[in-house]
């Protein structure tokens, strides 16, 4: 008797240890998904629990693309991750193929919920879509620190309010924005960032390979970077971000290695290291609304 009364409290004690199911991401109540016409812009706009997309493409042959946001920038549901990673299995449609994609929810999920977890729901019910994410050892870039102290400007605070990677947006009051950090075509104005953050972003969006940062440094910083094209890969556009896009310098600016030494006092080391990847195992064209 005693042996079956310790067996069921034991049992009770397992089952009450059992973690609880993760809360279900947030899904639209409305979707609607179509082709858009070769040649045919749709201007898109989004408010929270109101998502449109105008005629964007899965993947751009620069990475960028829906795939891109909703499984690496938005994964989840805020600002997860600023660099772009690469994308591989996919066929040429979803280079070249545009798709207009309205949906509405009940709630008022974030922008980055509905692009990010939500988005993931639309691409892989009306896509079929079936993606992972591998970590392979890679070329890389360790950006660490060079000879003498670095030359890095410091936050000051109250202009505005820093983006975190992993963690939700904080909530502005009157007058307040977000600090914009801006990669262009050849040059990089960051507001106040933290070095991991400059890292991602210039990890292939100017540079063929991800960025570590190695410095160790985590304080916030403003940044104002100049450099030549060249050598680079910073032909693509920067991932979209509030504020105007920085205008195209001159070519006779340092290269971005050169420009890192001389104008912030840090170094760009080629090594190997882990690089992510999305690997696509299986998309369709879309489902008839």
């Amino acid at each position: 008797m005693k042996t079956a009364f310790l067996i069921a409290v034991l049992s009770g004690a397992l089952l009450q240890a059992q973690p609880a199911p993760p809360p279900a991401s947030p899904r639209f109540d409305v979707v609607s998904v179509k082709t858009c016409k070769p040649g045919v812009m749709v201007a898109g706009g989004s408010s929270p629990g109101s998502l449109h997309i105008g005629c964007g493409v899965l993947a751009n042959t620069d990475n960028t693309g829906l795939i891109q946001v909703a499984y690496n920038r938005y994964a989840g549901g805020q600002l997860t991750a600023y660099g772009m990673i690469p994308i591989e299995g996919a066929p040429d449609w979803i280079h070249s193929e545009a798709f207009e994609i309205d949906a509405k929810s009940d709630g008022h999920p974030s922008i980055q919920m509905m692009e990010g977890p939500m988005m993931q729901k639309i691409l892989e019910d009306r896509f079929k879509l079936k993606i992972h994410r591998e970590t392979r050892q890679g070329l890389v870039y360790d950006l660490v620190l060079g000879k003498g102290s670095p030359k890095l400007k410091p936050y000051k605070g109250g202009a505005c309010i820093p983006v975190a990677v992993g963690r939700s947006l904080p909530p502005l009051t009157s007058g307040q924005r977000y600090c914009r950090n801006l990669v262009g075509r050849g040059s990089v104005d960051f507001e106040g960032g933290t070095l991991s953050f400059l890292a991602g972003l210039l990890g292939g969006l100017v540079l063929d390979r991800p960025i570590i940062d190695k410095t160790g440094i985590t304080d916030y910083f403003e940044i104002h970077l100049v450099f030549s094209l060249e050598d680079s890969a910073a032909s693509r556009p920067a991932m979209p971000d509030p504020g105007s896009p920085a205008e195209v310098r001159t070519p006779d600016a340092p290269d971005i290695f050169q420009a890192i030494q001389e104008q912030l006092g840090l170094k760009l080391v080629p090594a190997k290291g882990p690089v992510d990847v999305l690997v696509i195992d299986h998309i369709e064209k879309p489902s008839e609304n």
